[in-house]
C-alpha cells in the first residue's frame, strides 16, 4: 500500500512562483515550463530517459537565495514510483541521504528529493558550505505536505536509507542506465517495471522485472541460470544481477 510521508521539511500548497517572489530573501531570476516532448529544447538529447518515466512537465528555476545562487528543477511524473525512478538513477556519494522522513540526498552542489509524484533537483553552483546549509530552508517553499511514498513491493525487504540502493526503471533505456548487463537481458522484452537492488555487501545485485506478460517471464528465464532465479509469479520474476555497478558512474558531485 501506498504510504503518506511526513516530511519535517513540508510546506503547504500555494501558486509556488507568486509566493517565492512574496518571500523574503528570494528572488526569482527566471522561470521556464516546459511539457512533454518540449522537454529535448532544455536537455540536448537527455530527455529521453525523462519521457520513458512519463515526465509531463517540468519547472525551471534560477533563483537567489539569502545571497546564493540556486538552479531549481521540478519534475512531474505520473506516479511516485516514477518520480523515484528518475531520482535513483541521479543519487550518488550522498553527503546525507533519507532524513527527516524526506527521500533526499545532499551532495557537494546539489540537494535532490522525492516529494509524492514529483522528483526536485536544487543545485547551487558555488558549492559553498552556506549555499548547502540553506539548501534546505529554501527547498521547504516548494515542497508539499504529506505526499505519498513510492508503492515498494514487499519482496525486496528492503529498509531506508533507500537512496544509493534501490533504483526503479521503466523501460530498457532507464534499465541500462541502471545496471548495463540488463541492456542485453531485456532485448526484445517487454517490461511494465524494474526494480533494482544493490548488494553493496554480498556483491550480489538482484532485480524484481514485471514483464507484460507470462511470455515475456519466459524469455527471460531461458537468458540466465537457473540458479539466478530467485522467485517467479505470475507476474514477476525476481533474479540475480551479477554485474557490478561502475565506479566511473559514481564520480560526480552532481546528480546529472
Amino acid at each position: 500500500m501506498k504510504e503518506k510521508i511526513g516530511c519535517l521539511i513540508a510546506f503547504f500548497l500555494i501558486p509556488l512562483f507568486i509566493y517565492a517572489q512574496q518571500i523574503k530573501d528570494v528572488e526569482v531570476k527566471r522561470e521556464r515550463v516546459f511539457t512533454g516532448e518540449g522537454l529535448y529544447g532544455y536537455m540536448n538529447g537527455g530527455a529521453d530517459l525523462y519521457l520513458e518515466y512519463g515526465v509531463y512537465k517540468l519547472t525551471a528555476r534560477d533563483l537567489i537565495y539569502k545571497g546564493e545562487e540556486y538552479m531549481l528543477e521540478i519534475y512531474e511524473l505520473p506516479s511516485p514510483e516514477d518520480a523515484f525512478g528518475i531520482y535513483s538513477l541521479h543519487v550518488f556519494k550522498c553527503m546525507r541521504a533519507d532524513t527527516l522522513g524526506c527521500i533526499d540526498c545532499l551532495s557537494t552542489y546539489q540537494l535532490q528529493r522525492v516529494s509524492g509524484n514529483k522528483y526536485i533537483s536544487l543545485v547551487f553552483p558555488t558549492g559553498s558550505a552556506v549555499a548547502r546549509n540553506e539548501a534546505d530552508s529554501l527547498l521547504r517553499l516548494f515542497v508539499s505536505e504529506n505526499e505519498e511514498k513510492p508503492a515498494i513491493p514487499d519482496i525486496l525487504d528492503i529498509k531506508e536509507p533507500l537512496s544509493g540502493n534501490l533504483k526503479f526503471a521503466r523501460g530498457k533505456l532507464s534499465a541500462s542506465n541502471v545496471q548495463s548487463s540488463l541492456f542485453n537481458l531485456l532485448d526484445g522484452v517487454k517490461i511494465k517495471a524494474l526494480w533494482h537492488l544493490s548488494g553493496k555487501a554480498t556483491r550480489e545485485n538482484r532485480a524484481l522485472i514485471y514483464p507484460e506478460d507470462k511470455v515475456n517471464i519466459k524469455l527471460i528465464k531461458s537468458r540466465i541460470p537457473d540458479e539466478d532465479v530467485l522467485m517467479t509469479g505470475e507476474n514477476y520474476i525476481f533474479i540475480k544481477c551479477r554485474e557490478e555497478e561502475s565506479p566511473a558512474q559514481n564520480s560526480s558531485p552532481f546528480g546529472f
